[in-house]
């Protein structure tokens, strides 16, 4: 498992923030040597289920091939130079700008030349470590070889999502969405309600009979309602009429401000003493303040459809514990061509 998840671009050039006194750069340095040997060994104690496999990073940027030169000497003057070998595996400088960009946010903001030494060090540890393992036949002992599967699965997974869900998600896709759900949509009505839920009509009645005597409605809802927001004294926030049920909005909605309701309303949960605190129209969100959610909402859509696709092209069976095969969900689609496997999954 790769320490540093390399998914971000490293820029052409590295400006540097600000500039440390000469004195202080070795302490800094080994503070960054600290956090970056602290997300190290926290990265041991992942385990193989917990572990999440970012994006493979592409090749390097760099037109240069391993064997096209030295793989000792860094290469001058290249787009993406070589700053590092171990046993002639190299290291690019991109690699060393994705990884600084997985540093603590308090760390990012150091000068490059402070971060770049200790992250290229862990970059040459990680590469070490990995020659011994493959050197000690690792890859081929079965536990390691399930868990080297499991993340290419993993990134197959997500490659396969990022080609077939994002480029479903267009600036105007989600300009769309927008019109068809906020654009022109007048302001919507909005109320700030209490309540007390009580087991039966008499207890209701009651409640409705003491605040009427004059007690204050927040107390009396910390002290008999069942509902878990009494200690918020019945306090439901702000809701629209579509966000709750149709009896209960009803007479939210019909009542003023600073009202109770005459009679209690039920539902499966029991009886409700509704007041209304106050009322507001909101204005709908406007498209900056909104495009965010809805980019993620289309996403989401994408990424079903997606794997609607998958599963519509695929061979699916389910079974029983005991191996017997499941007379619901989806059947064959088409015949199989081979017999299928009945082996254990691995």
């Amino acid at each position: 498992m790769l320490l540093f998840p390399f998914h971000r671009p490293v820029p052409s050039g590295v400006a540097m923030p600000f500039c440390l006194p000469s004195g202080l750069v070795g302490v800094c340095r080994s503070f960054v040597a600290t956090a970056v040997l602290a997300l190290c060994v926290g990265s041991l104690l992942v385990t193989p289920v917990q572990a999440q496999t970012g994006p493979v990073p592409g090749p390097p940027t760099s037109v240069l091939t391993p064997g096209a030169i030295d793989p000792v000497a860094p290469i001058e003057g290249a787009a993406n130079p070589v700053i590092g070998s171990v046993d002639g595996h190299l290291i690019y400088l991109s690699e060393v700008g994705r990884a600084a960009q997985t540093l603590p946010e308090n760390l990012r903001g150091l000068p490059f030349d402070t971060v770049f030494p200790v992250v290229l060090d862990r970059l040459i540890d990680h590469q070490a470590l990995v020659i011994m393992a493959k050197r000690a036949g690792l890859e081929d002992v079965p536990e390691v070889r399930r868990e080297i599967e499991a993340a290419t699965e993993r990134i197959l997974e997500g490659a396969w999502l990022s080609r077939e869900a994002a480029p479903k998600v267009t600036e105007a896709a989600v300009q769309a969405r927008f019109n068809r759900q906020f654009a022109n949509r007048p302001a919507t009505e909005e109320v700030r309600a209490r309540h007390i839920l009580v087991s039966s009509e008499a207890e209701a009645m009651k409640v409705i009979d003491d605040l009427r005597a004059g007690a204050d409605f927040a107390t009396l809802a910390r002290a008999v309602s069942k509902d878990p927001d009494r200690d918020k004294g019945g306090d439901l926030g702000f809701f629209r009429l579509e966000q709750v049920w149709p009896a209960f909005g009803e007479l939210a909605f019909s009542l003023p401000p600073g009202q109770v309701g005459n009679v209690p309303i039920r539902n499966e949960f029991g009886w409700h003493v509704v007041k209304i605190e106050e009322k507001r129209f909101v204005a709908p969100p406007s498209f900056p303040e909104i495009q965010g959610q809805l980019r993620q909402e289309l996403l989401a859509m994408a990424v079903q459809q997606a794997i609607e696709r998958a599963r519509s092209q695929v061979i699916i069976r389910r079974f029983n514990l005991d191996g017997s095969e499941l007379e619901t969900g989806p059947r064959f689609k088409v015949t199989p061509s081979v017999p299928l496997s009945t082996d254990a999954p691995r």
